[in-house]
């Protein structure tokens, strides 16, 4: 006995499915709309990491070099896959395969694992009878990117450390700590100086309005989130984040990296050059940068060359551009765009040290600076005390 799950058009459809695939069925029941919005989601554990899906990429591609059937090579990859997820998308891709769908189109019907770039790189692969390689070189642009996102990861965790730490230093101090003083000071009945006041205000409105603040941040992030669908907006702040110091040109330089691997991976693959354009302006959710794309794939419509209108582009520099122009005089655009791609990573590698070199001595200096405040507004009304009593 088998259970599994089939996508179709209706019960009717799932049951002529399975019975033309020789099976004898016994129970067939429409899935749940809460756990099929779960399984659309990203959350409650329906997700595919980078990670994940180069490995994917990367057996499958070695099983298909070795001559395995597609279909006997994703039954293999499904029962050795650790999520479960992927192992459903994975069986689900075999019975859309032996339903005569192809691999790109199977992959189609999973826009969040697959996005559109890699299910066109993976049909033009399959129109030219190169799947097995085009996948190998797939799953290595996936391996860099996920180098590049752990990179970024490891540079994040000593200041959301520091943030995390502060924010609990804090926490201490205006629960447990400042109100005992504020007791005594009272008490006395002394003029507190400014920093204390400061300091006594701030705890009184934390302990006697801490909702006020939980219920302002929520409604700070539903209006941000609110303001972002306003194209105008998102423009703007999209335009802001590619020029802020270190921040804006790491930015730029993973936007840049991103496209130059995508376009080199779609034109290596077979797909053609305005194609390949257009289908990397799915690739980045920056505004800006996406209206650079579009201004590129207008003009090689109206017969410009790639290396030309890169060269006009506000974000790509002018090394970028001599590069590509070599790869179009000598046909190897693909792999010039490739070395673009490894230029930009190691441009990369250096902005994220840069700004690790700079937010931790930061966050300690902003953490310092809340410590020596609260450190001075506890200690000035002791020093005006002992200095009265003298």
């Amino acid at each position: 006995m088998i259970s599994g799950g089939l996508r179709a058009d209706s019960r009717s459809t799932a049951i002529s499915a399975l019975k033309q695939k020789g099976y004898y069925l016994l129970y067939v029941e429409q899935e749940n709309k809460l756990l099929m919005i779960l399984r659309q989601s990203r959350g409650f554990g329906y997700r595919v990491s980078t990670k994940e899906k180069a490995i994917f990429t990367h057996q499958l591609a070695t099983l298909l070099s070795a001559g395995v059937r597609l279909t006997t090579a994703l039954n293999a990859l499904s029962k050795q896959t650790e999520n479960k997820y992927l192992t459903l998308v994975i069986k689900q891709l075999q019975n859309d395969i032996e339903q005569s769908s192809s691999l790109s189109e199977a992959m189609e019907k999973h826009p969040k694992i697959f996005p559109r770039a890699y299910t066109a790189i993976v049909g033009a692969a399959e129109e030219s009878g190169s799947l097995s390689e085009t996948l190998s070189t797939l799953s290595n642009q996936l391996k860099a990117q996920v180098a590049v996102n752990r990179q970024i990861k490891t540079a994040l965790v000593y200041p959301i450390f520091l943030l995390v730490v502060s924010a609990a230093v804090v926490g201490i101090l205006t629960t447990f700590v400042i109100p005992k003083f504020i007791e005594l000071f009272v008490n006395v009945k002394q003029t507190l100086p400014l920093p204390t006041k400061i300091l006594v205000a701030a705890t009184n409105f934390l302990k006697e309005f801490w909702w006020v603040l939980i219920f302002g941040i929520i409604g700070a992030v539903c209006f941000v989130l609110t303001a972002l669908r306003d194209e105008r907006i998102k423009l703007y702040l999209d335009r802001l984040l590619l020029k802020l110091p270190v921040i804006g040109y790491l930015n730029q330089k993973l936007q840049l990296a991103r496209f130059t691997r995508t376009l080199g991976s779609l034109l290596n693959g077979g797909v053609k050059i305005i194609q390949a354009v257009n289908i990397t302006k799915g690739i980045t959710t920056n505004i800006a940068f996406s209206k650079e794309i579009t201004n590129i794939e207008e003009a090689i419509l109206k017969g410009s060359s790639l290396a030309k209108v890169i060269a006009q582009q506000r974000y790509f520099s002018e090394i970028a551009a001599n590069i590509i122009a070599v790869g179009e005089e000598t046909g190897t655009l693909p792999e010039m765009l490739l070395e673009v791609t490894n230029m930009y990573d190691q441009e990369c590698e250096a902005a994220i040290n840069s700004m690790t070199s700079l937010l931790g001595p930061l966050m300690i200096v902003v953490l310092g600076a809340i410590i020596g405040f609260v450190v001075m507004a506890i200690l000035l009304p002791i020093f005006q005390t002992s200095t009265m009593v003298g």
